[in-house]
């Protein structure tokens, strides 16, 4: 082994790593040895490996994940900016998502905001065909899911000729959290003639009775939808109803329409 490479001694010392470290990032191929003498096992370091040890230790200090390490560090310094600036923004939003659940689960009975009266109705639902896409997945990859479903719906529906006779509908089977993964269905009912296509499916919603309150989009922003859920259920639960289904959302504008603006629907099936 060259006399030029530094023995893990000396490159603990300059990139100030610990053993563990070391060890850490070798096993997940970050900082491999240049060199491991094949008759002693001694490794060897590269001087050119110090500025690489550090920039994961710097990485990894400000949080980011190993695997995005990896998918970083062997960047050129502009694309790394950019790409070390990406996770940061996802890193913030995540915090934003975080700090809202932790500000309702810390509202106490004698803090409810004048916003959160909620008018519920019953209304009749029409037998009608309907074109869906149905995943599981948890809450990262929701929005993405919700507007590229609706989006190929949509095309799907229009290159057959069809018509969209409704708001999207996303149908919630199951909870969709980090840990819970629905599953979620986008919903679109149609007129004409429609076949299924690769994960699109044709089903007949039946006719029925939902329970429905209705949310500006200001309203809809989380965690106030949730407190919608919780006051249809109780609205239900109150008059003696049974839930007869999923609950969905049901989009009736855009989300770049003013706050005050009608925005979405929390329906929920009863019998």
């Amino acid at each position: 082994m060259s006399g030029d490479l530094l023995r893990p001694g000396e490159f603990l010392r300059r990139t100030r790593l610990s053993a563990k470290a070391l060890r850490l990032y070798a096993e997940q191929g970050l900082l491999v040895p240049d060199a491991v003498d094949p008759w002693t096992g001694h490794r060897g370091y590269a001087a050119g490996q110090v500025d690489r040890a550090r920039l994961i230790a710097a990485l990894r200090r400000a949080g980011m994940p190993l695997a995005r390490v990896r998918d970083v560090v062997d960047l050129e310094p502009a694309a790394r900016r950019a790409a070390v600036a990406r996770w940061w923004d996802g890193v913030e939003e995540d915090l934003r998502r975080r700090r809202t659940w932790v500000s309702a689960l810390t509202v106490g009975p004698d803090d409810d905001e004048e916003g959160d009266v909620h008018e519920v109705y019953l209304r009749e639902v029409a037998e009608q065909p309907v074109l869906t896409a149905e995943r599981r997945l948890t809450v990262d990859e929701l929005e993405g899911f919700i507007s590229g479903a609706g989006e190929e719906i949509d095309a799907h529906l229009a290159r057959s000729g069809a018509v969209p006779a409704g708001p999207l509908r996303v149908v919630y089977h199951g909870m969709v959290t980090e840990d819970g993964d629905g599953p979620v269905e986008v919903v679109r009912p149609f007129t004409g003639r429609v076949e299924p296509a690769g994960d699109l499916r044709i089903r007949l919603q039946p006719a029925g009775r939902e329970a429905v309150t209705c949310l500006s989009r200001g309203e809809a922003e989380f965690p106030g939808i949730l407190r919608a859920y919780d006051a249809v259920g109780a609205w239900v639960d109150a008059r003696g109803l049974e839930r007869a289904g999923s609950p969905a959302e049901v989009y009736l504008s855009a989300r770049d329409v003013a706050p005050d603006e009608p925005h979405v629907e929390v329906a929920w099936p009863v019998a």
